[in-house]
């Protein structure tokens, strides 16, 4: 009962006004509407208003057909009393007066018995009882006055009815009702419907997500129906068979796509909705100190940079926002168009990101959401984005496994989603992207075999592999990319052998494989070939077998890692001729036999590492014609002899290891000199074989 006072209180009528001839209130229905319009004008039947408020001063002129006075009098003294009350009754029913106590009287209701005082009352007082009503006076009194209070429960009892959230009524009254807008907020409950319906009908957005008030969805409907300068609305479409064609089309998806930014904003601008998204559990981030969404402010989720969002300028003058071209040239476009780019990077954005995103922008070109705060998983509706070039979303918390519809976006040139949470095998479908340039997907929890249908990718310059925990084989279709300039599968669990197909890679120049401890079997030599090959990474594996002489012939190798695997026998002259290396690891291995003298020939070496090998003989003299060298590491073999002098001219070295070896005699001069002089901070021996006053001695 409390809550029908307070719609009473709230939906009063004020019968004295002066404007009762101004139309129904905006809150009446068209029913309602009806009623009130009823009560007005120059049409008003005085007869039944008369009979409602009750005519005392012309009583006396009326009387039934064939009576006479004097018992039609007695009649009404009989029942003058309880027409009275029963008058009263009517009369608050019909005024509807709450809660307003009167001059005298405690009552918060007053009735003037006596007939009134006001202009008002005495005017409807004047007006005559038709004869027919008064025989059946209290009847139809008493079903009049059920009838008022009925019409009052039902005004009082509405508004919250449309708002029950059964989603029967909610196409009648805008959600936001709920909420108690001041009076004075003009509500086109007409437009929000509509665009509403059109946002259903398109799929941008759940049923649902607009029917919760807490929501995104519903916060970005309101502003653009209540709160956006811009005022942005949908052809009307009485003739649904007719559809919508020509610019229509153009101002319907531009509108949704402000609907869509007005989502995201909210999804990652509002506090409660951005802690509501996130996990309750600490954020690992790869690259900062874990965090508790719970503890997060205002000041924590701010954007870096939010220029014109949610102002009343075009959506294509926003930050991160690139429309499409448009018929303005020399300035920007201050208006609504298609997006072509959507650019967030690096903005401080947390949460999730709607559905929205991908529902909203049909023309989109590019989407970077790279380097942010924000998680939760991608979803079938990234299909969409048929038009869709680049993908960055790199450097994030995003989870859950790789959509199979990603293999819609035929026009995509770019996958950078390297740096995040995915897990999963990687769909076959990828092998339908022939556009593909760019493919990272480095630092996720990808696993499963790597599908043959990657070989499909003939335009794949990069791939990034490296950091999950893919397992089988590497695909020999891989040796079908021909366009592959960088290759990087390590740290994974692959097994098997490398593929000898990798030979047909002629554009190659970058090869990761390394930390793949499964990985067996020699080195192919088909590798070779690779004339362009800059960079080769096979250390921490599982190869066996010499290292192959032909390994000479790639002129441009500038670091060669195979340290760490089980290669053996000697170490070929024909490295020698790889003049531009700079650095050679091969420790860690079972190699064995001296050091060739061709190794003069590295003349761009600065790192050596030959330790934990098997390597015997004198140190080349020619290794101190190697200028370049700064660190050199040969302990753990077996050399004998005295350490060269000539190693004293490598005046750019800062690390000499030499222990745990056969070496002899006394430590040059010159190279203490470097200590002493140059670079030289590391310098180890076995001191009990060597003499070294500059040494640390190995124990």
């Amino acid at each position: 009962m409390a809550d029908i006072a307070n719609s009473r209180s709230s939906f009063a009528i004020d019968d004295d006004s002066d404007d009762e001839d101004d139309g129904p209130p905006s809150v009446f229905t068209d029913a309602s509407a009806h009623l009130w319009t009823s009560r007005t004008g120059a049409a008003l039947d005085d007869e039944k208003l008369g009979f409602i408020t009750g005519a005392d001063d012309s009583d006396t002129n009326i009387a039934p057909a064939g009576s006479d006075g004097s018992s039609w009098m007695n009649q009404r003294s009989g029942r003058d009393r309880d027409h009275n009350e029963s008058r009263e009754l009517i009369l608050m029913a019909s005024r509807r007066l709450v809660g307003t106590p009167q001059a005298g009287n405690g009552s918060s209701f007053h009735i003037d018995h006596n007939g009134g005082d006001g202009d008002d009352f005495r005017q409807r007082s004047s007006i005559k009882l038709p004869t027919c009503c008064l025989i059946h006076r209290r009847a139809i009194c008493a079903t009049l006055m059920i009838l008022a209070l009925f019409i009052i429960l039902v005004v009082a009892v509405a508004p919250g009815r449309k708002n029950s959230g059964d989603g029967s009524s909610s196409r009648f009254s805008p959600p936001w009702a709920d909420n108690d807008p001041p009076a004075t907020v003009f509500v086109d409950e007409q437009k929000f419907n509509r665009i509403k319906d059109r946002i259903l009908e398109h799929g941008i957005s759940h049923a649902s997500t607009l029917e919760d008030h807490y929501t995104p969805q519903y916060k970005a409907l309101r502003w653009i129906v209540l709160d956006d300068e811009r005022q942005l609305d949908l052809p009307s479409e009485d003739d649904e068979s007719t559809g919508i064609t020509g610019v229509d089309i153009d101002e319907e998806q531009t509108l949704f796509q402000r609907y869509a930014l007005a989502v995201l904003w909210y999804q990652t601008n509002d506090l409660q909705i951005v802690k509501q998204s996130m996990t309750g559990s600490d954020v690992e981030n790869p690259f900062e100190t874990p965090f508790d969404p719970l503890e997060l402010t205002d000041n924590d989720i701010k954007w870096n940079r939010d220029t014109n969002w949610m102002s009343s300028k075009g959506l294509c003058l926003w930050h991160g926002i690139t429309c499409h071209p448009h018929d303005v040239f020399g300035e920007k476009y201050d208006g609504d168009f298609y997006v072509a780019i959507l650019n967030l990077t690096n903005n401080n954005a947390h949460g999730i990101v709607p559905r929205e995103v991908f529902t909203g922008f049909r023309k989109l070109k590019a989407l970077d959401l790279s380097n942010n705060e924000l998680e939760g998983t991608i979803g079938r509706e990234l299909g969409l984005l048929e038009d869709l070039e680049d993908l960055f979303i790199f450097h994030n918390n995003f989870s859950g496994v790789l959509p199979d519809e990603i293999g819609k976006l035929a026009n995509l040139f770019n996958l950078y989603i390297n740096d995040n949470k995915f897990r999963g095998r990687l769909p076959t479908e990828i092998g339908n992207l022939a556009k593909l340039r760019g493919i990272s997907l480095f630092n996720n929890t990808f696993g499963g075999h790597i599908p043959d249908t990657i070989g499909n990718l003939k335009d794949v310059i990069a791939l990034y592999l490296d950091e999950n925990i893919f397992s089988g084989q590497i695909p020999t279709t891989i040796g079908a990319m021909t366009s592959l300039i960088d290759l990087r599968l390590r740290e994974n669990d692959l097994s098997g052998t490398i593929p000898t197909e990798l030979g047909n890679l002629t554009n190659i120049e970058t090869i990761y494989l390394d930390t793949n401890g499964k990985i067996t079997g020699p080195i192919p030599v088909e590798l070779c070939d690779l004339a362009k090959l800059s960079e080769l990474h096979m250390y921490d594996m599982n190869l066996n077998g010499p290292l192959p002489p032909e390994l000479g012939l790639l002129q441009g190798l500038i670091y060669l890692y195979l340290d760490d695997n089980e290669l053996t026998g000697t170490f070929p002259e024909e490295l020698g001729e790889l003049h531009d290396l700079e650095q050679l690891f091969v420790g860690g291995n079972n190699l064995s036999g001296p050091l060739p003298i061709t190794i003069r020939g590295l003349t761009s070496l600065e790192m050596f590492r030959a330790a934990e090998n098997e390597l015997s003989g004198p140190i080349p003299t020619d290794l101190g014609k190697l200028t370049k060298l700064e660190y050199v590491y040969l302990e753990d073999n077996n050399f004998s002899g005295p350490v060269p002098t000539e190693l004293g001219e490598l005046t750019k070295l800062k690390l000499m290891h030499l222990h745990d070896s056969r070496l002899t005699g006394e430590m040059p001069p010159g190279i203490c000199n470097l200590k002493e002089h140059f670079s030289l901070r590391d310098l180890t021996a076995d001191c009990e074989e060597i003499t070294c006053t500059c040494c640390t001695c190995d124990s």
